[in-house]
């Protein structure tokens, strides 16, 4: 049996110019169909045409068009959708927004819906930064500067929810007795929780690595390099081993830009608008991401897997879904197989 050295996800378009109900259901079946790992959306409750324009997380910045509306379709119910259309493919979230989700309901919606699924859930969590979901805490009347506490909270009340038939807990913001709520997870010995950040995409968050060595089963950063990678994997299995848990049981993540084709100069040129809206310079974005040809990526991807990653979330750059499904293949053909063994 063939082994991993690294898992490979692909965002799916639940946002974005090219976020449709069609879209997201042909692209969740051609990535199962080409053997990746899983599939991948993320979250937010409120998002405008000025986000809409200024934070691509799926397509491209030329698929934008004037008079699209934003659409963001909600992550769980995607999933659940998903889900009913796919067979083995992990789902995954990446990340939720936790201090704005009821922590006894947001336990009975993630139990269902990896229930439904067979076990296939992997959850990333967030406590939210300040430079996009500031709006969302005013909206639903949560207190944006109690985010940090309000996450680690909830991550210890859903994991008692999720684990005990009749389930109690007693914290600063979270308080319920002889709760009873089913299905139960299928996964097991949990659902996996993913821990986010950094959100600033320059720097590693230590929050975030604390978050994850104390209460996470994985590490799920943005547009790190490797050297990032190796330092916040160092830096998480010395806290992992402080608290008493195995380094070895947390899975090291990152989330990255892909823009891949058998002509480098073709590649570059294809991700420089995107990655020029998305980053501070052309030249951090491309040191942040992974772009050109088949060898160039997989160059790339064997420094991270030996920086210790061993799971990256692609977020291929298309203009359109044919563009999107031939470089899936072309990663699938020529890159996967490097990272098998």
């Amino acid at each position: 049996m063939l082994g991993v050295l690294l898992d490979f996800g692909v965002r799916l378009p639940n946002s974005g110019p090219l976020a449709n109900p069609s879209n997201i259901v042909e692209t969740a079946r051609q990535v199962e169909k080409l053997g990746y790992h899983s599939v991948w959306v993320h979250d937010h409750i409120i998002w405008s045409s000025k986000l809409h324009g200024h934070h691509i997380s799926a397509g491209s910045k030329e698929a934008l068009a004037s008079g699209q509306k934003p659409n963001f379709y909600e992550s769980l119910t995607t999933l659940a959708v998903v889900a009913g259309v796919t067979n083995s493919i992990k789902l995954g979230v990446a990340v939720i927004v936790l201090p704005l989700r009821n922590p006894l309901v947001f336990a009975k919606q993630t139990s269902t819906l990896d229930a439904l699924s067979g076990g296939r859930f992997l959850l990333g969590v967030s406590p939210g930064s300040p430079s996009v979901t500031r709006p969302e805490f005013e909206a639903v009347n949560v207190d944006f500067e109690s985010r940090a506490e309000l996450t680690d909270e909830y991550i210890r009340a859903i994991r008692e929810i999720w684990s005990s038939e009749s389930a109690s807990f007693k914290g600063k913001f979270v308080h319920f007795n002889g709760v009873s709520i089913f299905p139960k997870p299928v996964s097991r010995p949990s659902i996996p929780i993913w821990i986010g950040g950094p959100q600033n995409r320059l720097n590693i968050s230590a929050p975030a690595i604390a978050r994850t060595a104390a209460l996470g089963d994985g590490w799920l950063p943005a547009y790190l390099t490797a050297d990032e990678i190796r330092s916040g994997s160092k830096e998480i299995q010395k806290i992992a081993k402080t608290k008493g848990r195995s380094p070895e049981s947390i899975t090291i993540g990152n989330e990255l830009f892909v823009c891949i084709d058998e002509d480098s100069e073709s590649a570059r040129a294809r991700a420089v608008s995107t990655l020029n809206e998305s980053f501070p310079s052309i030249e951090d974005g491309l040191n942040r991401s992974l772009v050109g040809d088949p060898r160039q990526l997989r160059e790339a991807l064997s420094k991270y897997r030996d920086a210790g990653a061993t799971f990256i979330e692609l977020k291929f750059i298309y203009r359109d879904l044919d563009s999107m499904r031939r470089m899936m293949m072309l990663f699938a053909d020529q890159v996967m197989p490097e990272f098998r063994r």
